[in-house]
């Protein structure tokens, strides 16, 4: 591979020069132009022909294209039905030579188009547009990417444009909101901004003092042109006739604000469809506008909005209150497909359009109700493809009513119970499975499912390995949209250049040339060397690749495609950098070499390579090739190896090579280990399949289920029906491997075991018990993590008698317990409630029966740690405080008193005695000293011994001193809760900070209380609050433990 091969291009060529293919291959891709999905909509705002508006025209060029020092911004006003908008949406669409536009029309008449939210995603997108880059999601990052897309445009020298239509419409600015304006950029490498509005709107008041908006000189006055007065009459006349003729029609489609097909109108209208079609293609649909449906939009019915802004406007005025009838109507619409249960024939309006509509009404009570509907998940599943709209909507009501004056905290869990399970449910889709979708033909469904998955790295394998299927389906442009939707450059750079990589493998190469321009040059070298037929070419282009992981892959990739010329293959492996890699190629080669039969040639490799795994899957094939017998012999042969995982593999390969495929489920009932034998089943499935027993091959699929739900165990499950599907797919049975990838799906439709569930399902499962709902229990009960039994069972009933029982039928049962030193907890319980009140003789004899157990434990035996502990706990509680150190003193210095002492000193403290507390601070291990100071505090204070705690809190300095501050916060928050609150929230800690806002909740007032522990839900997962949850909010969570039970208690598909 040291031959170096040159090539060269004659004549100018504009943008970069790509060779991929053979030498005499090349591919000159100038930039590619830009695909602007929001231009469809400009067009529509547009008049056909823009008559007389040359100056106006004229001036906005000059402005624009002004050299460096001029004026930036320029903010047109006029009247309404002056033509503003058909002027703006013209220049946007025939800008000046070497003017890059941006823009965005601001409109009530379109749902969603007249908020923050949608001017940031439309912008971005064509801001990415301009750059060649990906969409950045986050609105801070705003006016950076305009300064980069205006040197960008600067670079290649054009000018960047902004321009802006109907800032008066913003809805946040005219609710006191966050506005569309203050987001307008500051100008940099020469960006300029063309904004127009009506003549009354002022500057919204969020907007900085020092923004160009507030400039004097920037206003522009417009004049009305008589065609924008001519075709107001015309839509006038047109108002009026669709007044008096059709008002229904216009009363809903006003009442909605756009997004309802024609087949939607016929239902609120009760006409039939082809009615309601006549009148929106008659002269009268001038006053109409069509766009494609949201989702699936070649499929789906057009939607219809109002043709001009203020046409809406208008027709708002005629209505007056009258549409309020309207919007019920709608309401009662809506309603009927809810109690439906949301069926496969709802309007995509009522899945899209009508949130948005409740959501701008205030109407939290309906929002959470839609968001919280499972049956609702599932349809926005089935139209959407993924759980992004879903989950969109649960972000929505949530934030909706933690904004609210008085949040309702079991509404603000139940949302939270159903994230939970979108999280869970999304993490654990096995990352072939979108790529399996793909090849069924099912491309919206797997690019949603793939977007919607939540780990990390799974995704980014997933979206990988979808983008190279997509292409083989003959579905390029959707790879590298699939691209462009991601805002992680790295990632997006990778998916184009796999795109690239699946092209030049179709022999596509002049679409992999285009978008190879797009990409890193490591990436474009990678693309080049796949494309290059000629070996050692292709490792001399890889060579050239910098980043080790990324020229690795791809010689161990060229390893692979040349495996037939065994020479360069080796070669190609001998040049990858890291020894793992290198090895893990050796191995791979020699096992391709294996499967085309050259048994021989792989022996060689793996011995000269030192391939040691090779070698001993020869070395035991060949042993089961030579039994009578092949799974006695492998065990006899080889005594010493790992049967389950690393011999069995090999015999169910054997057999199934050899055709003794009935002879495998015999051993795989003999395997002892799940994993290994799930790992077995994986490897049979495809062989059955292969044999045509397709359903023996489902049967064995679903065999051996996981027995627990971690997330790693019901993501191998379905992984076997992702397995099954391929098989399936290389046979030619498409609608078999139909039904497995819906098998594989489904299993991920089961929410994981993790230890937020685990605390959600105990939260759930303590609130049933106590209100004494035995249906509720029973649901739950068998999703609780750990069982009570035996002394655990005692433990927890003592406890409960001595806080709330009968003293004295608890220190009968606390006295009566033959392993008294689990008796802990009840015991300092019971102490605390008979020192306040003040009978002095139980405590006696209390400690009477503690000392007289410590005197029998010490004569008989050495003391195990836990009844150290427990001695002193109750000798803290019961005993006097000298009495404590002095016990401590007669343990050995090595015994472990460390969660002794803190309990102990816990009982000091709440008995005012900070002296002793303290001096049992000498017997600590360094390392304890703090959380034992921290436990002092907390219970000097909650004591009302202020005075000691502030004493220990001045003793330290530093980070402890902050600990300390925090062990006083709860406590301090009786006494002073405003200053509690302020110190909490400036706690760093998310977690840390909702745990102390639960805590110090208990000292407020009911209304504030409830803010206060809907910031902790907003802080962390909502089980931190339900141990602060009054009596009737209790009752209000077994509503949620219905849900929450229905969502985990899903039985798996049958296998």
């Amino acid at each position: 591979m040291d031959e170096r091969i040159t090539n060269q291009v004659l004549g100018p060529v504009t943008g970069k020069v790509v060779q991929i293919g053979h030498a005499d291959s090349v591919a000159c891709v100038g930039t590619p132009p830009a695909r602007s999905r929001y231009r469809q909509w400009v067009r529509q705002v547009a008049p056909e022909r823009l008559i007389g508006r040359e100056t106006e025209l004229a001036e906005l060029a000059r402005f624009c294209t002004a050299p460096d020092g001029a004026p930036a911004y320029v903010w047109w006003r006029a009247a309404p039905w002056t033509g503003k908008s058909a002027l703006m949406a013209s220049f946007v669409l025939s800008p000046p030579e070497g003017v890059r536009v941006v823009s965005f029309f601001v409109t009530a008449r379109s749902l969603g188009d007249d908020t923050r939210e949608a001017f940031v995603d439309v912008v971005q997108e064509q801001l990415a547009e301009v750059l060649g880059a990906a969409k950045d999601p986050e609105a801070r990052n705003l006016n950076a990417v305009f300064a980069e897309a205006a040197a960008h445009c600067r670079a290649r020298g054009e000018r960047l444009v902004l321009v802006v239509d109907g800032l008066d419409e913003d809805r946040g600015a005219s609710s006191g909101g966050h506005s569309i304006a203050a987001l307008l950029p500051f100008p940099e490498n020469g960006l300029r901004v063309i904004v127009a509005s009506r003549l009354n709107p002022d500057v919204p008041p969020d907007v900085r003092s020092d923004h160009p908006l507030r400039a004097p000189g920037i206003e522009r006055s417009l004049a009305p042109s008589p065609a924008a007065v001519a075709a107001k009459a015309d839509m006038e006349r047109e108002l009026d006739a669709l007044l008096q003729d059709q008002e229904d029609l216009l009363g809903f489609l006003v009442a909605a604000r756009g997004g309802l097909s024609s087949d939607d109108l016929a239902q609120l209208t009760q006409r039939r469809p082809r009615d309601v079609e006549r009148v929106l293609n008659s002269v009268a649909s001038r006053s109409f506008t069509r766009r494609p449906a949201h989702w699936r939009p070649r499929a789906a019915p057009a939607i219809f909005l109002l043709g001009h802004e203020n046409l809406h406007r208008e027709a708002v005025e005629a209505f007056g209150n009258e549409l309020s009838r309207y919007r019920a109507a709608i309401d009662e619409w809506a309603a009927g497909y809810r109690s439906a249960g949301w069926p496969p024939d709802t309007p995509q309006f009522l899945l899209r359009g009508y949130f948005r509509l409740v959501q701008e009404s205030g109407d939290v009570a309906t929002l959470v109700e839609l968001a919280g509907d499972p049956a609702r998940h599932e349809r926005l599943l089935d139209v959407s493809g993924g759980d992004l709209a879903a989950m969109g909507e649960l972000d929505a009501a949530r934030a909706a009513l933690l904004a609210s004056a008085e949040p309702d905290l079991v509404r603000l869990i139940t949302l939270d119970t159903y994230r939970d399970n979108f999280r869970d449910r999304n993490k654990i889709t096995p990352v072939r499975l979108p790529a399996v979708w793909a090849a069924l033909g099912q491309f919206d469904h797997a690019v949603a499912l793939a977007q919607s998955m939540t780990d990390p790295g799974s995704r980014t394998r997933a979206l990988l390995e979808l983008a190279g299927e997509l292409v083989r389906a003959g579905q390029s442009e959707r790879a590298e949209r699939l691209a462009d939707d991601e805002h992680e450059p790295d990632l997006r750079d990778s998916l184009l250049a796999e795109t690239a990589v699946a092209l030049v493998r179709r022999a596509e190469n002049a679409a992999a040339a285009r978008i190879a321009e797009r990409v890193s040059a490591d990436q474009r070298q990678r693309i080049a060397a796949i494309g290059e037929p000629d070996f050692a070419r292709a490792g001399q282009l890889a060579g050239t690749i910098s980043r080790e992981d990324l020229r690795d892959r791809t010689l161990r990739e060229l390893a692979m495609l040349a495996v037939d010329d065994l020479d360069a293959a080796v070669e190609l492996a001998g040049a990858v950098s890291r020894d793992l890699s290198r090895d893990k190629t050796f191995a791979e080669i020699a096992q391709r070499l294996v499967e085309q039969g050259e048994v021989d040639r792989a022996r060689a490799l793996a011995q000269e390579r030192g391939a040691a795994g090779v070698l001993f899957r020869l070395d035991v094939t060949a042993e089961l090739a030579a039994a009578t017998d092949p799974a006695e012999a492998v065990g006899a042969r080889f005594p010493d190896v790992d049967r389950e995982h690393t011999l069995v593999p090999v015999l169910i390969e054997f057999l199934a090579a050899t055709g003794r495929l009935a002879d495998i489920p015999a051993v795989l009932d003999s395997m002892t280990n799940p994993f290994a034998r799930r790992e077995a089943v994986i490897r049979f499935v495809p062989a059955l399949v292969a044999a045509g027993q397709v359903e023996q091959a489902f049967r064995w699929a679903g065999r051996y289920p996981s027995s627990r739900r971690s997330a790693l165990e019901l993501q191998a499950d379905a992984h076997r029906f992702v397995v099954l599907a391929d098989a399936l797919l290389a046979a030619g049975e498409r609608s078999r491997a139909r039904q497995a990838a819906e098998r594989a799906e489904a299993m991920t439709r089961r929410p994981a075991e993790d230890p937020r569930a685990a605390a959600a399902i105990s939260a759930l499962s303590t609130t049933v018990v106590a209100a004494g709902d035995v249906r509720r229990a029973e649901l739950l009960a068998p999703l609780v993590q750990s069982n009570l039994q035996g002394l655990t069972e005692i433990r927890a009933l003592a406890s409960l008698l001595a806080e709330r029982g009968d003293p004295r039928v608890a220190e009968k049962l606390i006295c009566g317990v033959e392993f008294w030193s689990a008796m802990r907890e009840p015991v300092t319980l019971l102490a605390r409630r008979l020192r306040a009140a003040g009978d002095r003789a139980a405590l006696a004899r209390i400690a009477e029966y503690v000392r007289s157990r410590l005197k029998e434990e010490s004569s008989g035996r050495q003391f195990a740690w836990h009844d150290r502990r427990s001695a002193i706990v109750m000798l803290a509680a019961v005993g006097e405080p000298a009495e404590v150190v002095e016990l401590v003193a007669t343990f050995p210095e090595d015994a472990t008193l460390g969660l002794a002492i803190e309990d102990a000193m816990a009982d000091l403290a709440a008995r005012g005695e900070a002296a002793a507390a303290l001096e049992l601070c000498e017997y600590l291990h360094e390392r304890d000293v703090g959380q034992a100071r921290r436990v002092l505090v907390r219970g000097l204070t909650a004591a009302g011994h202020l005075d000691q705690a502030e004493a220990v809190l001045e003793s330290v300095e530093g980070a402890e001193r902050e600990r300390l501050v925090l062990a006083f916060l709860p406590e301090l928050a009786q006494h002073d809760l405003p200053r509690a609150l302020a110190r909490a929230r400036e706690v760093e800690s998310a977690e840390d900070r909702a745990r102390l806002l639960v805590e110090i909740s208990a000292a407020a007032p009911p209304d504030e209380r409830r803010r206060i522990l809907a910031e902790a839900v907003s802080l962390d997962h909502w089980s931190v609050v339900v141990p602060a949850l009054d009596t009737e909010e209790l009752a209000g969570l077994l509503d949620v433990a219905d849900r929450f039970g229905a969502l985990y208690r899903h039985d798996a598909p049958d296998a």
